[in-house]
């Protein structure tokens, strides 16, 4: 055995020191603050300056609100960013200025973060991921191997409830896709309330119940949670009317209910009531009582406090009721139904109790925006992916487009619809000609791939919300013959019509048939004659196009690319009935 003297060691022990160490493959890191659009979901008064890039109230509220409420506001609760994504390995790091815990609530919830994705079909997946809590916080989350995944997946990544983000960077693997998505130009819900609001004692961000909101809905939850100092103060219920909300949620009883007088708890509500209805006349307000204490059965004090706040906030609903105040809703203590074992010590929410509540506040705000939701596949609104189709950006871009326009006719629909005028697949011949020859202004909503549920989620979503139309067509359903039955198909159907007559009640509304497709002519007709006796039913027009597809009981293959999408010949035989 070759035996080496103190000065060759060392020698060596220097070359071996040199020389490069094997790594893992380099990551490219991406900042929230460079993508030069809109990407913290969660954050109101966008494109005003701010003190940090990850601030809940602008630079204007330092000085106005109270230094507490200042001092709360830095803090990201509710805050998320949306990116897409092909990578198999995703780290998160960034660093935080105030302790990584508090006695009451791990540092998963103060300081860690959480990710969401979805697969193909719009279930909801949690990733797990390594963390560790130094001077730079970081988060590793690898492999993802998700049934049914795309190549590039859409995720959410919710920050911290109780800490200030300093920076962030988002890493995936050198060469892997990577983009930020821009937040939907929608209408959020603007919760304010107290500590259990922020998202005390959630064990990890998207366990508060304003971000189990945010995910079950599908609408952007702007969090105005403030622990311990959430006294409807003019300065900080000017700054909420400062947001053009699609409801207004005023959750602060378990802060106010101390207030030594309990006429005060009345006329506080009564002054924020009236203060934000003066800036927002149309948006619904939802005042929330006050949960209770689960130890108020043994604590007079409690229990006194808790029968104060209840008594005088529906006082205060009871006479803005009375002056005849619209759009103004209440969640009352029994609706939101605790249990004693919901807290981690008897007054902040355990995530049993962060579930309670969503559960609560969603079927309260599904009834006040008209979004109800059914029994079966066909009347949960979902979202979906296929790759390489954007379904979330072709989303995004009729929202952001439609708005404040007036349309001749909308045509909402999968891709067949989105076919006839448009295409990102420069190999699909498409109807474009045919397109050009309508007189007025139409609308393509097609999506690609679209189930009923899909367009369900979109019609949700904000896609009729902001233009006006003189006729509507519906044509959907042909991508439920594989997972639904013929009753799944029809009752979706029409829950849709419900929901369109409702936000567009001054549109002509016509189901059409579903389009015959190859070896499902039969099936197609059957569900068809159902459809015909819906829209009767729904109190809309009816017709069947597809009907000019067909020789002998089948379809006509020279009208066809695939034997499902049309080919020019096939629009223009089918246009009239949409003229």
């Amino acid at each position: 055995m070759m035996k080496l003297s103190l000065g060759k060691l060392a020698a060596l022990l220097v070359m071996l020191h040199l020389m490069p160490v094997a790594t893992d493959a380099a990551e490219k890191w991406y900042n929230p603050e460079e993508a030069g659009f809109r990407v913290v979901q969660g954050q109101a008064f966008y494109g005003q300056e701010r003190e940090n890039f990850y601030n809940r109230f602008p630079a204007k509220a330092k000085g106005t609100v109270r230094d507490a409420v200042w001092a709360l506001s830095l803090r990201t609760a509710g805050e998320s960013i949306v990116f897409t994504t092909d990578a198999d390995k995703i780290t998160v790091r960034y660093q935080v200025s105030r302790s990584h815990a508090m006695p009451h609530m791990p540092a998963t919830g103060v300081t860690g973060v959480d990710l969401y994705t979805y697969d193909r079909d719009g279930k909801e997946v949690y990733l797990s991921g390594k963390y560790q809590f130094k001077d730079t916080v970081s988060f590793t989350y690898t492999p993802i191997n998700i049934e049914k995944k795309p190549k590039s997946h859409r995720y959410t990544l919710y920050l911290p409830l109780y800490n200030d983000v300093k920076w962030m960077e988002i890493g995936v693997e050198d060469g892997a896709e990577f983009r930020f998505e821009p937040v939907v130009p929608a209408k959020p819900i603007v919760a304010y309330g107290t500590s259990i609001c922020q998202g005390a004692c959630a064990s990890r961000p998207a366990m508060a119940w304003t971000n189990i909101l945010q995910r079950r809905l599908g609408h952007e939850v702007v969090n105005m949670g403030f622990s311990g100092n959430a006294f409807m103060e003019n300065e900080v219920i000017d700054l909420l009317a400062e947001i053009d909300a699609k409801v207004y949620i005023l959750d602060a009883m378990p802060n106010i209910c101390g207030f030594k007088e309990p006429e005060a708890i009345r006329d506080t509500v009564l002054n924020a009531v009236r203060r934000l209805r003066a800036a927002r006349p149309q948006t619904p307000i939802l005042i929330a009582d006050h949960a209770g204490y689960p130890n108020s059965p043994a604590n007079p004090d409690a229990k006194r406090k808790q029968n104060n706040a209840l008594e005088m906030q529906k006082a205060a609903y009871q006479i803005l009721v009375e002056e005849g105040e619209k759009g103004l809703y209440y969640l009352s203590y029994d609706e939101i139904g605790m249990h004693q074992d919901v807290t981690v010590e008897g007054v902040h929410m355990s995530d049993y109790g962060m579930v309670t509540y969503a559960d609560a506040y969603e079927k309260k705000l599904r009834e006040i925006l008209y979004e109800p939701v059914g029994d079966i596949r066909t009347m949960v609104p979902v979202v979906q992916q296929r790759d390489p189709y954007n379904w979330m950006e072709r989303h995004y871009d009729i929202v952001t487009e439609s708005a404040g326009q007036h349309y001749s006719r909308v045509l909402i629909g999968d891709s067949i619809m989105h076919f006839w005028s448009d295409t990102d697949d420069a190999s699909a011949v498409n109807g474009q000609p045919v397109w050009e020859k309508f007189d007025g202004a139409s609308l393509n909503m097609g999506c690609g791939y679209d189930r009923i549920e899909n367009v369900l989620w979109r019609i949700y979503h904000g896609q009729i919300d902001n233009f006006t139309a003189d006729r509507i067509f519906l044509t959907i359903g042909t991508n439920n013959l594989g997972s639904c039955t013929d009753e799944e198909i029809v009752e979706g159907i029409a829950h849709l019509l419900s929901v369109i007559k409702h936000r567009r009640p001054e549109a002509e509304v016509t189901l059409m048939g579903i389009f015959p497709r190859r070896d499902r002519e039969a099936r197609i007709k059957h569900i068809n004659k159902l459809l015909k006796k819906t829209a009767k039913t729904a109190g809309v027009g009816f017709d069947d196009p597809g009907q000019v597809f067909l020789k002998k009981g089948k379809i006509d293959e020279s009208l066809f690319l695939d034997g499902l999408h049309p080919n020019e010949g096939g629009y223009e035989l089918i246009a009239p009935y949409y003229n």
